[in-house]
């Protein structure tokens, strides 16, 4: 577990109040560690889940050391929050898997952009041709990029885990640097072929097997530069093919072209044409 990097995370205010203080009390800790831990976000009938680092089976052991107490009180906590439906618990065979119930943590808004948007929706007309996307195509979408995300992420836990010689899985960290990868638009096959070259340039250059990659950030620069490179060389291909010579277009300057001349009627003359005597 993370302990020692700090990073800012969403969460709504609403939640400091008499009512949520009664039925969370201590707990609040890890349920603010779940908050922050969200990796992403799925809508099932009308409720968003948070996905506690991606579904990854949680121990006790682990979530207690991240707060320094007993696994008893972390036990403690997760009957708490899922009695009072803040969390929904999915007992696996190592562990428990976390979802977070109304999870807000990446569609941030404020009062002032929600009375914008409505402004703007009763301004715009309304349309219901095939160009808007509706909800199901927009789940369509988050389940796409979700799943690019899982098959990126499961690929980095074999790479880490060979590497590590026991099982590692992503941190939350991870799953926000890989997050981003996708939403470059960097393809998931593309991605997954980056980070093997990734793992075996690290290897040739290690010089002792303590030394392993801690995070996917280090490979997500490694495939960022290379899909810039990438980006830049596909961007100049169009201007070569403008350049390059064709056989309709530059018939004219091309020097290498023979045409055949075609004899003319005036014999070359130029000017009016005297009439020949009979």
């Amino acid at each position: 577990m993370e302990r020692n990097k700090s990073y800012p995370f969403f969460t709504y205010s609403g939640l400091l109040n008499s009512e949520h203080y009664d039925k969370i009390g201590s707990a609040v800790w890890l349920f603010l560690w779940f908050i922050s831990s969200t990796t992403k976000e799925r809508r099932k009938d009308g409720v968003n889940w948070g996905i506690v680092l991606g579904h990854k089976p949680l121990k006790a052991k682990e979530m207690a050391d991240v707060f320094g107490v007993s696994e008893k009180t972390v036990r403690r906590w997760l009957d708490q929050l899922e009695k009072n439906g803040y969390i929904m618990v999915r007992r696996a065979p190592y562990g428990v898997m976390i979802s977070v119930r109304h999870s807000k943590k990446f569609i941030p808004r404020t009062d002032k952009q929600d009375h914008s948007d409505a402004v703007e929706r009763t301004k715009m007309p309304q349309r219901t041709d095939n160009n808007v996307l509706s909800d199901k195509d927009n789940t369509m979408i988050h389940t796409a990029a979700d799943k690019a995300v899982d098959a990126i992420a499961n690929h980095f836990t074999e790479l880490r885990s060979a590497q590590e010689g026991r099982t590692v899985y992503p941190s939350s960290r991870d799953y926000q640097a890989i997050a981003r990868i996708v939403g470059r638009g960097v393809p998931v096959l593309q991605t997954i072929k980056w980070l093997d070259q990734c793992f075996d340039a690290f290897e040739k250059r290690r010089t002792s097997a303590a030394e392993t990659i801690k995070a996917f950030s280090y490979c997500a620069k490694f495939i960022d530069d290379r899909f810039s490179a990438q980006q830049v060389k596909k961007s100049f291909m169009p201007l070569k093919e403008r350049n390059m010579p064709n056989d309709q277009t530059n018939a004219r300057t091309n020097p290498c072209r023979t045409e055949k001349r075609k004899t003319s009627i005036t014999g070359e003359q130029i000017g009016r044409i005297r009439r020949k005597p009979l």
